[in-house]
């Protein structure tokens, strides 16, 4: 004796109620994680930004120190004028003129936060130039901090130089570094003071400080930095580097080729600022969605629930019948799903049974076609051939007749197959060959073909007769033309729609399309029974029935003469006979 646990019905509501609440619990458990995961992008996405700045900052300082360096090596070993400044035998004059052509040279290079100093312990050789961040404290000052430095070079051993070191008057911190050339100095400076650091956004503000150091003292600093509260230890602490410091987060990154770092802060309350509005919004478009939520799930209650009522009761009106093998594939215990699958089970098998009728009907219909349209146009071709057979047995052409026989044979051998297949492009290509040849035997005037195909396209599919098809028309047509007929093969890839597809481009150098004709070509539906251009109205059918509606043609006269014919096919590999 077998026992079976028999399923619990149950309302369709109740169970989209308990849905609603899940999806509901789900929604806002995302939304609160979200919001979460959100305020700590913010949070990192302000901290990487921060990086940003002082690594831009870092690599402009020292992309302006390398610049200066090579600078003022270039003046003191290659430049002609400074070179003959230590010639003994030089004239007052001379030196004046000298002395000028360095000093405008300084001009022209130094930056707006450089200052360039040339001199000798005589002065007998002094020269300077310098940028806008010097002039704002008047020229006294720059001579006064030429002398303050010429003092501190004149008094260091030969150490230091060619090396970048910090000096620091009352004004200044710059940061500098000299070239001897004999008995002359070449001096190069940097203001550290009005290094222009992110000014813009830290200007007003107390939020951003920033400024250099090294390890015995500060160098510059910014208005309020004192009241952080963060000293020098601070900021040379590696593990605080980077790290949230009390209410600040701290950067600090080391000059290159230099014993002094830029330490760049932001306070936390400014990363919170930054964030808070969108936060704000974040939380706003959250409880917007939980409200579309409850909202649709009110609507859809009211309005998919009541029809489902309604279907029920007219169910219980619908005729029963044996539906077994419909409902046994139903392992759905909802009461309503129950009512309307007994009801419905006749009908699906009905509707089930109908469309395979419908489409075995479909397939015979379009088989047949397909076979007509194949015939029809294989039966044009070859009365075509045997009529060029009986000319040459009347001319008493026999040896041009061998081999018209022979090309002819290759044709039927390639045009016997099964003509619901699609053959290669290769194969097509060589069938036009074979007709390419029984056309040259039975024409007075010569014919010329030109073939451009993609190799690659080779082994993908087309309709049989595709190209021989329109080849023949040409043959045809421009038969009494006394000119050199021309029929061109271009075939490559393209896309249409973004889709790849296989585009077939036949043209010639005859008569052309009349008008009557291309209209009735570049129609959707072309005349079944059409007396001229049978080959091509068939042709058309064929690839309709083969392809459905992946395909496109255009008939077409080329401005310069001729008939051209433009085909578009689906890349096709293998077909499913």
């Amino acid at each position: 004796m077998f026992f079976h646990k028999s399923k619990t019905p149950y309302s369709i509501r109740r169970m989209f109620s308990k849905f609603f609440l899940t999806l509901f619990a789900a929604t806002s458990g995302v939304l609160i994680f979200y919001c979460i995961m959100f305020i700590r992008t913010n949070i990192d996405q302000m901290s990487y930004n921060t990086d940003t700045i002082v690594d831009f900052y870092v690599s402009s300082l020292q992309s302006e120190m390398t610049e200066v360096s090579s600078f003022i090596q270039k003046i003191s070993y290659s430049d002609s004028s400074f070179k003959l400044l230590h010639s003994k035998s030089l004239t007052d004059s001379d030196k004046v003129v000298l002395q000028y052509n360095v000093t405008e040279m300084l001009k022209r290079h130094v930056g707006p936060n450089e200052c360039i100093f040339i001199f000798n312990e005589d002065n007998s050789i002094s020269m300077l130039a310098y940028g806008s961040s010097f002039s704002t404290n008047g020229s006294q000052y720059i001579y006064f901090l030429k002398e303050n430095i010429k003092n501190y070079w004149l008094e260091q051993n030969r150490s230091q130089l060619n090396q970048w070191i910090t000096f620091q008057d009352d004004q200044h911190t710059v940061l500098m570094k000299a070239l001897k050339v004999k008995d002359t100095y070449v001096c190069t400076t940097i203001d550290l003071n009005r290094y222009a650091l992110n000014q813009n956004s830290a200007q007003g503000s107390a939020t951003f400080f920033y400024g250099f150091y090294d390890k015995e003292q500060l160098l510059t600093s910014s208005s309020g930095f004192h009241e952080t509260g963060i000293s020098l230890e601070d900021l040379a602490n590696e593990d605080l580097s980077q790290q949230y410091f009390s209410k600040y987060y701290i950067q600090t990154t080391p000059i290159m080729g230099t014993d002094i770092s830029l330490y760049y802060i932001i306070t936390s309350n400014q990363m919170w600022m930054f964030a808070k509005t969108s936060i704000y919004i974040f939380i706003l478009i959250a409880v917007i969605t939980c409200a579309i939520i409850i909202y649709i799930f009110y609507l859809i209650n009211h309005i998919l629930v009541y029809p489902l009522d309604q279907i029920n009761a007219a169910t219980n009106h619908l005729e029963q019948n044996d539906a077994t093998p419909f409902l046994a594939n139903n392992d759905r215990n909802i009461i309503e799903y129950h009512n309307i699958n007994h009801a419905l089970a006749k009908l699906i098998d009905q509707k089930i049974n109908l469309d395979k009728e419908r489409q075995h009907e479909a397939i015979e219909k379009d088989h047949a076609r397909l076979q007509y349209f194949y015939l029809q146009t294989s039966s044009h071709f070859f009365i075509n051939c045997l009529k060029n057979l009986y000319n040459m047995l009347e001319s008493g052409e026999y040896e041009k007749m061998r081999k018209m026989i022979i090309a002819f044979s290759n044709h039927l051998r390639y045009v016997f197959n099964d003509n619901l297949k699609l053959v290669s492009l290769e194969a097509e290509l060589q069938e036009v060959n074979d007709y390419f040849n029984i056309i040259l035997l039975d024409r007075e005037t010569p014919m010329v073909l030109n073939t451009q195909v993609d190799p690659s396209l080779y082994q993908y599919k087309v309709p049989t007769l595709l190209i021989q098809t329109f080849l023949e028309n040409t043959a045809k047509y421009c038969g009494g033309s006394s000119k050199l007929i021309m029929f061109d093969i271009k075939i490559d890839k393209t896309e249409l729609e973004g889709v790849p597809v296989m585009q077939i481009r036949l043209s010639d150098n005859g008569i052309g399309y009349t008008s009557d004709m291309l209209k009735q070509l570049n129609t959707t539906d072309s005349n079944l029974f059409a007396k001229k251009q049978v080959g091509i109205s068939n042709l058309k059918h064929r690839i309709a029935l083969i392809y459905k509606s992946n395909y496109q043609f255009a008939f077409y006269n080329n401005p310069s003469g001729g008939a051209c014919n433009l085909i578009y096919l689906p890349l096709i590999e293998t077909f499913n006979e």
